[in-house]
């Protein structure tokens, strides 16, 4: 009984995390139930697990990382060392969301120690955050043995959500740094198209394969590459129809750029009083943006919107909060590189 809890609970986690979440609720339910009053570690561990990942895909909220936690303590203290791994990579995982360098690094490097080879949840999730955070430091080159590994042991597994969660990343990546070198003065088409290419191949994968957790995501992934291609009527129209949506969904950090983002599309189909109040929405949530990397592109189009519409002080004053931002930024990827180097991906068995 005690295996077929653990592994009913192994399957909620998986459910949540491709957004089947009545069936991982019914998992749940069934497991608590089946262990209330004789709780057992094990299974402690993997439904605090479940339910941080059911919290996590659900509006990718704080609540998910005091679970996993929880989970983490549990599986230390007992022994259980696969569990602790797969823990430990999740809130790595988490510690990356919040760009915090010592605890990508600690707990990446914790998942990284105990996953033996065969723990292909463990090691995947942990790949896939070090490739990630090497990526989001600008250097794909360092990132992409990351990426294979992290690859190989979600495809062994036959972990979908995990190829589907690199496919996304991989895009909003890819588009991260196409606005970087836009707002540095830098146009380069081909980069424009390859973010189309990781766009599209992210959309088809998904409905292929039913990951339905999220999916506003990937329309406001869709609205801000065409914001950025000119193509605003259609930008605009999945700004309008997923934002809030997508909002409710964990996408607070970036709403600031976000809403500057569909007040710059308003702007170009001349609608300015229109734009003129987004961005003030866009304003009023600048504080939820944690990290140099989700402030430096909202101050940069809100300078944008403001210079268009011949607001000059305030596009001025978002101009240099631009530019001490995406320098935040910069550092930032230099410190992400110095704690992650040490880290070194294993050779394929």
């Amino acid at each position: 009984m005690l295996d077929a809890d653990c592994l009913r609970a192994q399957r909620a986690a998986y459910r949540a995390r491709i957004g089947a979440f009545a069936q991982a609720d019914a998992d749940m339910a069934t497991v608590r139930g089946r262990n209330e009053g004789r709780p057992r570690a094990a299974i402690s561990a993997w439904l605090h697990l479940a339910e941080g990942l059911r919290s996590h895909y659900t509006d990718l909220g704080h609540a998910a990382r005091e679970k996993i936690q929880r989970a983490h303590a549990l599986s230390a203290a007992a022994g259980l060392t696969s569990i602790q791994s797969l823990c430990a990579a999740w809130l790595a995982h988490l510690a990356y969301l919040r760009m915090d360098t010592p605890a990508i690094a600690r707990h990446a490097g914790e998942a990284l120690q105990l996953a033996a080879p065969e723990d292909h949840s463990a090691q995947s999730r942990a790949n896939l955050v070090v490739a990630q955070a090497l990526d989001e430091a600008g250097r794909f080159d360092l990132a992409k043995p990351w990426y294979d590994q992290a690859h190989h042991h979600a495809t062994t597994e036959g972990d979908d959500a995990t190829l589907s969660a690199m496919m996304w990343n991989k895009a909003a990546l890819r588009l991260a740094n196409l606005r970087q070198l836009s707002c540095a003065g830098t146009v380069d088409a081909s980069l424009h198209e390859q973010v189309r290419l990781h766009v599209d191949s992210t959309e088809r994968f998904d409905s292929w394969r039913g990951v339905r957790s999220l999916q506003s995501l990937q329309r406001i992934l869709r609205a801000q590459l065409l914001t950025e291609t000119g193509a605003y009527v259609e930008a605009l129209a999945l700004f309008d129809a997923h934002l809030d949506e997508a909002l409710k969904q964990g996408l607070g950090g970036i709403a600031s750029v976000l809403m500057a983002d569909q007040a710059w599309c308003q702007l170009q189909l001349d609608r300015r009083e229109v734009a003129l109040a987004t961005a003030r929405r866009a304003e009023a949530h600048l504080h939820q943006a944690l990290t140099h990397g989700d402030r430096a592109p909202a101050h940069s189009r809100l300078a944008q919107v403001f210079v268009e519409l011949k607001r000059d002080q305030e596009a001025q004053r978002y101009q240099a909060l631009a530019a001490a931002a995406w320098q935040g930024h910069v550092n930032d990827q230099t410190l992400l590189l110095q704690a992650l180097l040490p880290l070194t991906p294993r050779a394929f068995a």
